[in-house]
């Protein structure tokens, strides 16, 4: 790889053009043993963990080459489980499932996201486990002219044996590497905290005991991102005031329920209004997806939705960072938005220009770290990343961590200022300089950058500095 194709190098501070006010500062332009380096930018889909498309119960590799899916590849994997699957028997927990997934996602290049299902609209003995339904509290209902039993919410053993289940895949896997969110389930039909269209009505969770479920993820999953589902308002309130994003279906709903009400338009304003979520995207992801399929939108959003930009731009707005498509075949004619879509939700980091030691001297203890990182895209990273620097020489190599706080790069431009340890065994010789955002899990770069010239592990070079003798 040429290294131009990466970076641009000046012997003094003034690269003029684009560079950006701090590094035509005057008192950087007298340095002359630094240099100012921009690298080379690109406006491509990047694929990076927590954001972009999601596969739904399924994984990358179940769209390789199908050439009518236009399914995007995509760092997500986003898998919803009924409460008889995670606990097909009292007390006895289902990890191997879970594990093997975890095994599956990240072979596909993926982390995954959950959801745990109470009950099922369609057949109670499908979500609701055999043991819990032949001894609890209920309702029989009809919807949708099937009959259904539903547990009481506010039941305390059904309260019991909620905290239970998230406590016992808490303490297995809150804040595993590969679990990008957890949405706040446990309750309602699919875990969507409703219980719509039952005859007779069946009562949704009361508010104190909402705060009681919600609570449990607070506690239980307080190291894992946490979205929560956005119909129900006193809950969604409750969660996003303690740092939850949320989670909203049926995005682009023009005409698929109703002709003159959808609820992208008539129901999440006033409920994110008056939940006082607008803000939450700070703090927690915000995800979405398509009433029914990508192929039922196009019966409506062309015409009486006013196009894909109208919905793309919506959870734009919302600062989105994740869609689940349901893994069905995307049309080609939605390719183009969806791209459009893709480059700019979540977050896109571009690293705009570093400053450079030219030599490092024998008793040298610091790497001076100034640069400036300018986020693209609509929301921050969501997880703890770790930015670094690197230092190669022949095979030997050295990685310098930084203490800047990814969480807090929301959108814009953001400068890092520190002096980075020196080891003691680092030796004399000229060394490469690279940059990495690192998974601490394993010390390797996890996200890619909105900049040419990566090599194939991740890392992108910057220069040369010589360490003298």
């Amino acid at each position: 790889m040429n290294r131009r194709d990466f970076i641009k190098l000046g012997s003094s501070c003034l690269l003029g053009g684009m560079a950006s006010p701090w590094l035509l500062n005057p008192a950087c332009a007298r340095q002359a043993d630094k240099s100012i380096i921009e690298p080379e930018p690109i406006d491509e889909v990047l694929v990076n963990p927590g954001m972009g498309f999601e596969t739904f119960h399924s994984f990358n590799e179940d769209h390789i080459n199908k050439s009518t899916d236009n399914y995007p590849e995509c760092s997500i994997a986003y898998f919803r489980f009924y409460w008889s699957k995670l606990e097909p028997q009292k007390g006895k927990y289902n990890f191997e499932m879970t594990d093997w997934l975890l095994e599956k996602a990240q072979q596909n290049r993926q982390d995954l996201a959950l959801r745990f299902m109470p009950t099922s609209a369609a057949d109670p003995y499908v979500g609701t486990p055999k043991w819990y339904s032949a001894k609890a509290k209920g309702y029989r209902y009809r919807k949708y002219n099937r009959e259904g039993w539903a547990p009481e919410h506010n039941d305390p053993y059904f309260l019991a044996k909620q905290e239970e289940l998230v406590i016992a895949f808490g303490e297995r896997y809150n804040g595993h590497q590969n679990i990008i969110r957890m949405d706040i389930g446990s309750v309602g039909f699919w875990g969507e905290w409703h219980m719509s269209h039952t005859e007779p009505e069946v009562p949704m969770i009361s508010e104190e005991n909402a705060v009681k479920i919600i609570d449990m993820y607070l506690k239980y999953w307080n190291e894992t991102p946490l979205s929560m589902l956005i119909g129900y308002v006193p809950g969604l309130r409750y969660a996003v005031s303690k740092g939850t994003g949320w989670r909203a279906d049926s995005l682009g709903d023009y005409g698929h329920f109703s002709n003159t009400w959808c609820h992208m338009l008539d129901a999440y304003p006033k409920y994110l209004k008056q939940a006082n979520a607008l803000d939450a995207w700070k703090n927690g992801p915000i995800a979405f997806e398509p009433p029914g399929s990508m192929a039922d939108l196009e019966k409506y959003m062309p015409q009486k939705g006013g196009g894909y930009e109208n919905m793309w731009n919506k959870a734009l707005e919302w600062h989105g960072s994740a869609f689940n498509a349901k893994s069905k075949p995307i049309l080609s004619q939605q390719v183009p938005s969806i791209r459009h879509f893709l480059k700019r939700c979540g977050y896109c980091f571009r690293l705009r220009g570093i400053v450079l030691p030219k030599s490092l001297s024998p008793d040298q203890r610091h790497f001076p770290l100034d640069m400036e990182i300018e986020n693209l895209g609509v929301a921050p990273v969501y997880k703890n990343f770790t930015p670094a620097i690197k230092l190669t020489s022949g095979q030997a190599s050295v990685i310098m961590e930084s203490g800047a706080r990814v969480r807090q790069w929301l959108p814009g431009r953001h400068r890092v200022t520190e002096k980075l340890l020196l080891p003691d065994s680092l030796g004399a010789g000229n060394y490469t300089v690279s940059f990495g955002i690192l998974n601490p899990g394993n010390h390797s770069p996890a996200i890619k950058l909105a900049n040419k010239g990566a090599y194939p592990d991740g890392w992108y070079p910057l220069g040369i500095v010589e360490k003298q003798t």
